[in-house]
């Protein structure tokens, strides 16, 4: 599991803007293990037979994620949509209400499971019913964006969804 979460957080560093080094990635999580098992932090030497097998697992594991993925990893944002969609639907006031609805699917699979551009619409239409703004019906608007209602209706669902669930905790996973 801690391989595997440092490969994830290593791969997760490449896609985004802020690619992290191998070398970054297996010492804060040697810091994070010698904390969670209450060890004394330790120096772990770049030049050391543990380092180098870490560093070895850390490929391997990434390897085996991008393998399981089909080596599809790239995800596309719906945020870069929002400002245009809702400028062209003329409502500006549901900007900050459908950026946060984008953040937060974000904790779903949303992203994996549609195109941007219809999870950007789900997210308009969610915060449009929110505030009871009305959008254009007739032609629906979301035809002009490339989207279905189904697809929207469903982004929605999963958004309500996940409002529904309690709040996360931390659960140790030591224990």
């Amino acid at each position: 599991v801690k391989i595997v979460a440092a490969s994830c957080v290593w791969l997760a560093s490449k896609l985004e803007e802020n690619p992290k080094k191998a070398r970054q990635v297996i010492i804060v999580f040697h810091r994070m293990e010698c904390r969670r098992e209450n060890l004394p932090l330790e120096h772990l030497d770049m030049y050391a037979k543990k380092f180098s097998e870490l560093k070895v697992e850390l490929s391997r594991t990434e390897r085996h994620i991008l393998k399981e993925m089909g080596f599809v990893c790239h995800v596309e944002h719906p945020h870069k949509f929002i400002s245009n969609y809702l400028a062209t639907l003329e409502t500006p006031e549901l900007r900050q209400e459908a950026w946060n609805l984008a953040n937060d699917s974000l904790r779903t699979t949303l992203c994996v499971r549609f195109r941007s551009e219809v999870v950007a619409c789900g997210v308009v239409y969610a915060a449009a019913r929110r505030f009871q703004v009305p959008l254009p019906e007739n032609p629906p608007w979301w035809k002009a964006f490339d989207a279905d209602k189904s697809s929207i209706d469903e982004v929605c669902r999963v958004l309500a969804h996940l409002y529904s669930l309690p709040k996360a905790q931390y659960i140790s996973v030591c224990k």
